[in-house]
């Protein structure tokens, strides 16, 4: 057991960081040190982690590893919630390197659904909950605007802002890669109805379209 050495006159403000793998969570975290006494935990991890971090600073913050939506509906109420969304079409079409030597795209549809149905079951178990949803598209569209709605939520001061953050450049052309791809719209098309039914609800609910174009053939 680790002896605490200092002494914390309020408890620490703990954020958990959530959402879908490639809808923006890794970009959330490392942003997250641009305020100031905020301790960012560097590993991903199960907000568990946060009870056990010996640390100085009023704010720590730890962002989800790959199997914390199963547990997510358990989230006590003491913990903020940071919960990250992207476009699905962006999401379901995104490689990562960790995988890209398995599957061409990082995140299944089979992973999708088990994140949004975690946040479901999130919202029917906590009904009371207040979670700031962060759209990736909003963080690098206006990343200064989302920082301000981040701190007025959790009560932090900007240390600077994050569009000056050296080592989080914001990229815009991660944006909406499908609609210029006849291949991913190929890809996306081919999906389940039943499937494409539930990205049609999470669309509806975050106000994203869903219109994947029909592909272009020459006329006969």
């Amino acid at each position: 057991m680790q002896t605490r050495t200092y002494a914390r006159a309020t408890p620490a403000n703990r954020i958990f960081i959530s959402g879908c793998a490639r809808s923006g969570t890794t970009l959330t975290q490392r942003l997250m040190r641009c305020f100031e006494d905020t301790f960012v935990h560097p590993p991903e991890a199960r907000y568990t982690i946060l009870d056990m971090l010996d640390r100085p600073e009023s704010n720590l913050v730890v962002k989800r590893d790959a199997r914390s939506f199963a547990h997510l509906a358990k989230l006590p109420a003491s913990i903020g919630l940071i919960y990250c969304v992207r476009h699905p079409f962006d999401t379901l079409t995104s490689s990562h390197p960790q995988t890209r030597n398995e599957r061409r795209f990082h995140v299944t549809p089979q992973r999708w659904l088990a994140e949004y149905d975690a946040l479901i079951k999130l919202k029917k178990a906590q009904p009371h909950r207040q979670i700031l949803f962060v759209r990736y598209e909003d963080m690098v569209g206006a990343p200064d605007a989302m920082q301000e709605r981040i701190a007025q939520s959790f009560g932090l001061t900007p240390r600077i802002r994050f569009s000056e953050d050296p080592d989080n450049p914001i990229r815009v052309t991660s944006l909406r890669k499908w609609e210029s791809n006849e291949e991913l719209r190929i890809y996306l098309r081919g999906l389940s109805p039943a499937f494409l039914a539930r990205v049609g609800r999470f669309c509806a609910e975050f106000g994203y379209d869903m219109a994947v174009s029909a592909p272009t053939t020459d006329a006969p």
